[in-house]
């Protein structure tokens, strides 16, 4: 794992909303991913779920499609305008989210500013027996190979392999229940980390 160091936080917070201002008409996910997503979350019959890092908002809007009666939201470091987004950095506990979600998804985990504190952060966010979900695939790795190295805008450079090994020791009580091939693949492979998440507030 390797770690961009910044001065501050607040050259994080500059640098992620900058790189979204010039990413605003740009989307990573995919639609028909978010669709093998929903479908493995429907036999939990989520009623409420949240998207970290949505930019153009286009997951929240996805998964309220496939998913019925499952009010989804976004949350976005800078613009906040698209559809169903709350201007929110996901580095920071929102006290009214505490155990509230049924699934947190994310393809933006790469984004964080301390990884095993904002993934602590999310578990705390999700129902027991609840889901987080991290897309993944070589882009978030940031080793020079497909992606640039880790940089301002993407702070984390870790393998699936790597992240997968950690969650038992970030998160105590949590596991990684399934790792998902998705449908649809842009850059060697496209997985779904889920994750089961276990706690007492």
């Amino acid at each position: 794992m390797k770690q961009f160091k910044y001065k501050s936080y607040q050259e994080y917070v500059a640098a992620q909303k900058e790189a979204n201002r010039k990413k605003a008409n740009k989307c990573w996910a995919v639609r028909d991913n978010i669709k093998a997503i929903a479908e493995y979350v429907k036999p939990i019959r989520p009623l409420l779920g949240l998207c970290h890092g949505t930019r153009g908002g286009y997951e929240q809007k996805w998964f309220r499609e496939f998913l019925p009666g499952c009010e989804v939201w976004g949350t976005e470091i800078g613009d906040a305008s698209a559809e169903y987004t709350i201007q929110w950095d996901f580095n920071n506990q929102n006290e009214d989210w505490l155990c509230k979600f049924d699934f947190i998804y994310s393809n933006s985990f790469d984004h964080a500013f301390n990884p095993e504190y904002t993934l602590l952060i999310w578990s705390e966010q999700v129902r027991p027996e609840g889901f987080i979900i991290l897309e993944y695939d070589r882009r978030n790795e940031h080793t020079g190979e497909v992606s640039k190295s880790v940089n301002p805008t993407d702070p984390n450079s870790t393998t699936i392999d790597e992240l997968i090994s950690v969650i038992p020791d970030w998160l105590p009580g949590c596991h990684v229940l399934a790792v998902l091939d998705m449908p649809v693949v842009k850059v060697d492979y496209q997985k779904a980390i889920v994750i089961q998440v276990r706690h007492e507030l």
